[in-house]
């Protein structure tokens, strides 16, 4: 799993359990499903509590709870939860890239007014923080979830 901003984190699971469940499962298809169920729900998790996060920083932040996204990969390798969206334009989500890193004192060449600076809140590092191991115990369970699903359902559908 990836956050945002450059930065990743890598999660560790205990693959011996899911391997052999795997062995029971038909085809490719439903083994590379449980995994993106698994790696979007995972994601979830940290994407609900960036949301909780933004709304202690700014009221106004919250109206962006829309721009935190999570993107599973096409081969299921993993998955990247971040707030920034380079693929929609016109979008104000770069905005929550200052809230995150904060920005320094900023002022006019002529007459020198002060526009300020924005305080680093790390609403995201946090979020990550806090729920990374959540994240990780999830994503085992709901791979292994939606596997037992599957083959109960294949065992139904045979008889």
């Amino acid at each position: 799993m990836s956050k945002g901003l450059g930065n990743e984190t890598q999660m560790q699971i205990d693959t011996t359990q899911i391997n052999a469940l795997f062995a029971s499962l038909d085809n490719n298809k439903d083994r590379k499903a449980a995994i993106k169920s698994g790696l979007r729900k995972a994601g979830n998790i940290i994407k609900k509590q960036t949301v909780k996060n933004m709304s202690t920083v700014s009221p106004k932040l919250s109206a962006m709870n829309k721009d935190v996204h999570v993107v599973v990969y096409k081969n299921s390798s993993g998955v990247r939860v971040d707030i920034l969206d380079y693929r929609k334009r016109g979008s104000k989500a770069f905005i929550l890239k200052f809230f995150e890193l904060g920005t320094k004192y900023r002022y006019t060449k002529h007459p020198r007014a002060g526009r300020g600076e924005i305080k680093s809140s790390k609403f995201f590092e946090s979020a990550v923080n806090s729920k990374m191991g959540e994240s990780e115990k999830s994503l085992q369970d709901n791979i292994i979830n939606f596997i037992n699903r599957k083959v109960a359902r294949n065992a139904a559908k045979s008889v």
